[in-house]
């Protein structure tokens, strides 16, 4: 399972790998209301992640590194979706791994200073999807869904 943490949209996606082609199996947003309280928005986040976990059952979850240089309130409130997520992992006993955004850029596109629409074209193509996943939330979870399945 791939997840790109963000508090107004998480996306997930879950995808296997069977004799080298890749088998989508779910994809799509976490999304929250603004107009909530940030421990309610966060409360959400895990509830809707647990139901995915408990209707897909990955193996494990791979998330994206937190690199944040300019903004520090919005790294600070993706940092507490990720412990969220991290503290979820850990209840179901389910490994974490953490990808640099530049390593997933690279795995899918061959260089690790690739475009969000790169990575969404990349990824279509990869898949077979009939349309460029979006946002690029969706798109950057699909990506490390398929970083999971080849590593599996």
């Amino acid at each position: 399972m791939g997840i790109d943490p963000g508090l107004e949209r998480l996306g997930y996606a879950v995808i296997e790998m069977e004799k080298n082609l890749y088998r989508v199996h779910g994809y799509g947003l976490v999304s929250t209301r603004q107009e909530d309280s940030v421990p309610l928005r966060l409360k959400t986040i895990y509830d809707d992640v647990r139901q995915l976990v408990e209707k897909y059952s990955p193996e494990r979850i791979l998330m994206e590194q937190l690199v944040f240089a300019r903004n520090v309130t919005t790294a600070m409130v993706v940092s507490e979706v990720r412990g969220v997520v991290m503290l979820l992992a850990a209840q179901l006993s389910l490994p974490l791994e953490e990808i640099a955004p530049s390593q997933l850029k690279r795995a899918i596109c061959g260089n690790g200073r690739a475009t969000k629409s790169q990575i969404q074209r990349s990824v279509q193509r990869f898949l077979g999807l009939a349309e460029v996943p979006k946002p690029d939330d969706v798109a950057d979870a699909l990506a490390l869904a398929m970083i999971g399945a080849m590593r599996r």
